[in-house]
């Protein structure tokens, strides 16, 4: 049997740092390639419409390191590890421009929309004549990915020649990847399980975008929620990171009629470097930007769902209140979709734009040192698929006010405390009680240290290897 690991979206990471999903995906891919020694990568190539063995050591250099050195494991004879020959490192680059170009694309009604925020005005000329002469290749390829009517029909299968098969019988694929706007993505990976009896394990973070369409960009919530459709269809088992996430799912499954299908919760895995660094004996450098007074911090893209607002409002009311004893807000985090606004009214706003600073670049060792010496933490989202920076903050040993919705009181328990994100007054409360009452806070810090288990991504590892031994038992029963 081979676990064969999909690194589509790790393959095309250019950022400076791993958020969310990549992040997932290199711990527990590193976790499982110390443990296991059946595995294989892939990487899904949309031009050729085929799947292709890939080497860790091909991979973009953030997203190889954090593999190996999450285990220790040696740069220099990691190649011997038993996951499979590298393909050439210019076909990582072919399939990377090929899928970023795509992706790009789905882009194109905002762009038209918007461009100004998008791209400043010394550029409006340029992107304007890019679009204009782009125009009648988008509409064909949106016509290509979604249909005619852009209805919620799956793509037609295509054919994949029987020689390109990367999967045999026995095998399982397990796919923690962010690949949706990839074309034909899910009829590859049909056309290579079904070929000879192989398992497919597939992770759905959540289904926001398919539940949420005001929270993404214009044609991203079809294009998602497509993929999402085939990734339930292909699955002989979901994965999902929270029990309110299993529920959502099953209710999807159930009102769209799609097959009914085995749904595992993992638990994501605390931040092993946040942790070891925020250490009492650890001795962290000051970061960049060291705060003027005592601070709090919110950790999170800057996204409309995350709610960052309801902090906005709060901390002008906390100014206006407490004066020259308000605390700073430290916004940490990467600004996403619909906030430019917001942004710009914390930019210019007098009473709080030297209160409120958004940091949009932070590193790990950064983080670190504003988790150790802030008051607390606060995350008020409104929907979440888990709440990474509530159990983050709590691994850290610290206070943390977040809201009471969706998965947010799975990753808190009792150690948090909550306010309906759409009550202000119940966050200003909670906030203005932890700025002036220290002890407070103190106590509720000295339970979270006694209480609170770490959950760690070894932990959240062998659960999916578990799985993936159990769905490869079941492959070979039915051979036989």
């Amino acid at each position: 049997m081979t676990l064969w690991f999909d690194v589509t979206d790790l393959s095309l990471w250019g950022g400076g740092h791993l958020t969310g999903i990549q992040r997932t995906s290199v711990n527990v891919l590193s976790e499982l390639m110390a443990a296991r020694q059946d595995i294989q990568l892939f990487v899904y190539y949309p031009s050729e419409k085929v799947l292709r063995k890939i080497n860790v050591s091909s991979l973009p250099t953030i997203i190889r390191e954090g593999v190996i050195s999450t285990r220790g494991l040696d740069t220099k004879t990691f190649g011997d590890h038993p996951h499979g020959t590298a393909i050439a490192t210019s076909n990582v680059f072919s399939v990377a421009r090929e899928s970023i170009t795509i992706r790009c694309r789905n882009l194109r009604s905002s762009l038209r929309r918007q461009p100004r925020k998008w791209v400043g005005d010394e550029m409006m000329d340029a992107t304007k004549e890019f679009l204009r002469s782009s125009l009648n290749l988008l509409r064909k390829m949106r016509r290509k990915l979604f249909g005619e009517s852009r209805t919620a029909e799956s793509p037609t299968p295509v054919r994949v020649p029987p020689e390109s098969i990367l999967f045999k019988r026995g095998d399982v694929c397990l796919s923690l990847s962010a690949t949706w706007g990839l074309p034909h993505y899910g009829d590859v990976i049909t056309a290579n399980t079904s070929a000879n009896g192989a398992k497919c394990i597939n992770m759905i973070y959540d289904l926001i975008p398919t539940l949420f369409p005001q929270w993404v960009l214009p044609g991203h919530s079809q294009m998602i929620t497509l993929w999402a459709r085939r990734q339930i269809e292909n699955a002989d088992v979901v994965l999902t990171i929270s029990k309110f996430q299993k529920e959502e799912i099953s209710r999807y499954i159930l009102a769209d009629k799609l097959p009914d299908r085995t749904i595992e919760v993992i638990h994501l895995g605390d931040n092993p470097k946040l942790v070891a660094a925020t250490a009492a004996d650890a001795s962290l450098p000051l970061p960049r930007y060291v705060p003027k007074r005592k601070f709090v911090i919110c950790v999170s893209t800057l996204d409309v769902r995350k709610n960052h607002r309801l902090l906005y409002n709060v901390w002008c009311r906390l100014a206006d209140e407490l004066g020259p004893d308000c605390p700073q807000l430290l916004l940490i985090g990467a600004p996403h979709l619909h906030v430019s606004d917001l942004l710009y009214q914390i930019h210019n706003d007098r009473l709080v734009n030297r209160l409120i600073i958004h940091l949009h670049d932070a590193t790990d060792e950064e983080l670190a040192w504003y988790y150790r010496h802030c008051q607390f933490t606060v995350y008020p989202s409104m929907y979440e698929g888990w709440g990474l920076p509530i159990s983050e903050s709590l691994s850290l040993g610290k206070y943390c006010i977040a809201g009471n919705k969706t998965s947010l009181p799975e990753a808190g328990g009792d150690l948090v405390d909550y306010f309906d994100p759409l009550d202000f007054v119940g966050c200003y409360k909670l906030v203005y009680k932890a700025v002036t009452d220290p002890d407070y806070v103190e106590q509720y810090e000295r339970r979270i240290r006694a209480s609170y288990v770490p959950h760690t991504w070894t932990m959240a590892a062998a659960h999916i290897s578990e799985i993936v031994d159990r769905i490869a038992d079941s492959g070979q029963r039915e051979a036989v």
